[in-house]
């Protein structure tokens, strides 16, 4: 129980454990697929709730918001970390310095527009496509799927730097990644009932296929991953997942 109050209290702006040491954190990462569930649910009920209320666009919206305000904009950081150095000039070693460096520039800023802009869209699209309920299911199925992304890239790939990420990076490689996949499968098994396989394997195919891609990004450009590169991986999984699922459920909507 300590373990769960110690991923909602890092995971999210919920204060459920008093302050853990990056050690403790990182032996609890197996529940962020739990946090990621509900962090699914809140929105999902957000863009229902809403609809009540607003048009799809503005529905959609308060549904990305709401998931982003949960989590603090916690991986929001790592994103627009990320984007500044990928737009550096110069070696790996700049690249670095830039990753760790406090401040943001035109690189972040692209990043968190262009990822936030094809959320939001991704999202309208859904929220057309499917009524209330199906529609929290969705958000609980992205959410799912963007934190079993985080776990396989922290799990294959090595450490680019000493810092928050490396005992994460360690503890995903064990029995605790390990478990925190099986959780999202079985999870994301039993969204499939209501939503269809087709949507479900899409959202977590796609997040796969982000994680996968960071990952190489991370060993080609940086020698590795960090904390900044595993906060992007569920910003940018959240997007492809939410792209996917929006495209299957609109090929074939759920019955």
């Amino acid at each position: 129980m300590r373990q769960l109050r110690v991923a909602f209290s890092f995971f999210t702006i919920i204060p459920l454990a008093s302050p853990a040491s990056i050690v403790e954190v990182a032996r609890a990462c197996f529940l962020a697929p739990v946090v990621g569930a509900a962090v699914g649910a809140i929105a999902g009920l957000a863009g229902w709730g809403a609809e009540d209320l607003f048009d799809a666009p503005v529905a959609a919206a308060l549904a990305l918001c709401a998931s982003l305000l949960v989590t603090g904009l916690h991986h929001a950081d790592g994103l627009a970390d990320l984007g500044d150095a990928l737009m550096a000039r110069g070696g790996r070693r700049r690249r670095v310095e830039v990753l760790k460096d406090r401040t943001l520039g035109v690189g972040a800023a692209g990043a968190l527009v262009m990822t936030y802009l094809v959320s939001w869209a991704a999202l309208l699209e859904l929220i057309q496509a499917v009524e209330g309920p199906a529609f929290v299911l969705c958000m609980v199925s992205v959410e799912l799927s963007t934190r079993m992304a985080l776990l396989v890239n922290a799990a294959i790939s090595p450490s680019s730097h000493e810092g928050s990420g490396s005992a994460f990076l360690e503890a995903a490689r064990g029995w605790r990644g390990f478990t925190g996949v099986i959780l999202t499968l079985a999870a994301l098994a039993a969204a499939a009932l209501a939503l269809g396989y087709t949507a479900t394997v899409a959202a977590a195919a796609a997040a796969l296929l982000t994680a996968a891609l960071l990952s190489l990004v991370g060993r080609r450009l940086f020698g590795g991953v960090g904390g900044d590169i595993l906060g992007a991986t569920v910003e940018l999984a959240r997007m492809a997942a939410l792209l996917a699922l929006a495209a299957a459920v609109i090929a074939s909507p759920p019955v």
